[in-house]
């Protein structure tokens, strides 16, 4: 009898044990980041130069819906700055359709996409670029035509976009956030070129990164004509940064 209690209490003991292993291991999983947890709380900001109207717009979408990026005017105050060069080369040897002077026909080109990328930062240093291409066709168009149509199939263009936006994020996620002075309001405020919807709260804080040292709090957004905002930050400690000046999130 006494054995038998003595068997029970022993499993009670391992049973009471396995479940402390398993709470503590579960306590701790749950304490983990998310391996896709955001580097910054900010939304960061990039300009785009593109040659091509075509991939310009389908650039622009896929940076306009992308939770984490907000596409901004060239002025030179955003963190990365995208630019794009294309060349339309024509393949004759897959052209199978006989063309002829005089008759109007309905056509495509084959043609080899190709393109030239760069990504820089805000001092226009080049962080990586490359070269992409793809073999395609021009959208149907009427032959005899002066000259080669430049628009080519959505999917080509659809899959050089997305190479250039996967190698520019590689970069812009390793890339400490910061935000430049766009102008000096009055003797204690400056703006920069991001508001509310790159995720900036009232009293967040910025610092200058470099001397003369700065401390600045963010006081009042503003809605800008072309739709974009900007934020007015005031002057807590130390000099009043000139235009141009790197702020970054104080931690």
């Amino acid at each position: 009898m006494k054995q038998g209690f003595k068997l029970k209490s022993l499993h009670i003991t391992v049973g009471l044990f396995t479940a402390f292993i398993l709470a503590s291991c579960a306590g701790t999983g749950t304490r983990s980041l998310p391996q896709n947890a955001p580097s910054s709380p900010y939304k960061r900001t990039l300009e785009l130069t593109v040659n091509h109207p075509q991939l310009q717009s389908v650039l622009e979408q896929k940076i306009i819906r992308h939770k984490n990026l907000i596409l901004q005017p060239q002025s030179g105050f955003s963190e990365f700055h995208i630019v794009v060069d294309t060349s339309l080369e024509r393949i004759k040897t897959l052209e199978t359709k006989p063309l002829l002077m005089g008759r109007i026909q309905k056509t495509k080109t084959p043609v080899s996409f190709k393109v030239h990328y760069k990504i820089n930062n805000h001092t226009n240093h080049t962080l990586a670029q490359g070269h992409s291409s793809e073999t395609t066709e021009t959208l149907a168009r009427i032959y005899p035509s002066l000259k080669l149509n430049s628009h080519v199939e959505t999917t080509a263009i659809n899959s050089i976009a997305d190479k250039i936006l996967k190698e520019a994020r590689s970069h812009i996620t390793v890339t400490p956030w910061s935000t430049r002075v766009t102008a000096i309001k009055d003797d204690m405020h400056v703006t920069i070129p991001v508001g509310e919807d790159a995720g900036l709260e009232l009293a967040d804080t910025f610092i200058t990164e470099s001397k003369p040292t700065a401390k600045l709090q963010v006081v009042m957004f503003e809605q800008l004509a072309g739709g974009n905002q900007r934020t007015i930050l005031g002057l807590v400690d130390g000099f009043l940064p000139q235009a141009g000046r790197k702020l970054i999130a104080e931690k």
